[in-house]
């Protein structure tokens, strides 16, 4: 009992002296500790932010120093752009080929040479004009939700560019000493290990 009681006072002191915090935040590179948080802060401002991006986007992004987002901001328009006029293309195309069916149902001659679809009905060709139209529609309103999502984006990155976890993230590790109630047993403490973490 003895021997068991001296092993656990050994653990413990072993415990003690190697105790350590094994995490530490780290600082933001462009924190300083002098530096007061009013002045901190003011020196990135996210109006500047938001308002670069309204006026042309991906300026915000660049004010924000996230310079490879720009090529994905303008891979997006141009993508966009390419659609919509793709998709104008196509319904032109229909909008145009509806247009002479409806003047050769009506019976008006010499419009059969310039029928590109000749089994399809007036109305199936409205269809399809419909049907291009909203694709284009919808490539349009994916430009202007891109536009307000950049905006968003930087406004973000502006607001959170110094944004750092507190100094006192940390796991502590300590012995902790445990106290049993059992009926059974001779001895009413135990050894263990307490992990906290701090954030």
């Amino acid at each position: 009992m003895r021997n068991n009681r001296n092993l656990r006072y050994v653990f413990l002191v072993f415990i003690m002296i190697y105790n350590i915090n094994i995490i530490n935040a780290q600082y933001a590179p462009e924190y300083d500790k002098n530096t007061s948080d009013s002045s901190f802060i003011h020196t990135h401002s996210p109006n500047k932010a938001t308002f670069y991006s309204a006026v042309l986007p991906g300026l915000g992004q660049i004010y924000n120093k996230k310079y490879w987002k720009v090529p994905i901001i303008y891979a997006g328009f141009g993508g966009l752009i390419y659609y919509i006029n793709y998709n104008n293309f196509i319904y032109d195309k229909y909008k145009d080929a509806y247009n002479i069916k409806l003047r050769i149902e009506n019976g008006e001659l010499g419009l059969e040479d310039m029928d590109l679809y000749p089994n399809s009905s007036a109305n199936q060709l409205r269809s399809q004009k419909d049907i291009w139209r909203r694709y284009r529609d919808l490539s349009i309103i994916g430009i202007g939700i891109l536009y307000a999502l950049q905006i968003i984006d930087a406004d973000v990155d502006a607001n959170l560019f110094y944004y750092d976890m507190s100094e006192d993230l940390s796991i502590h590790v300590a012995p902790y000493i445990i106290n049993n109630n059992f009926q059974y047993s001779n001895d009413n403490t135990s050894l263990g290990l307490r992990c906290s973490i701090k954030f």
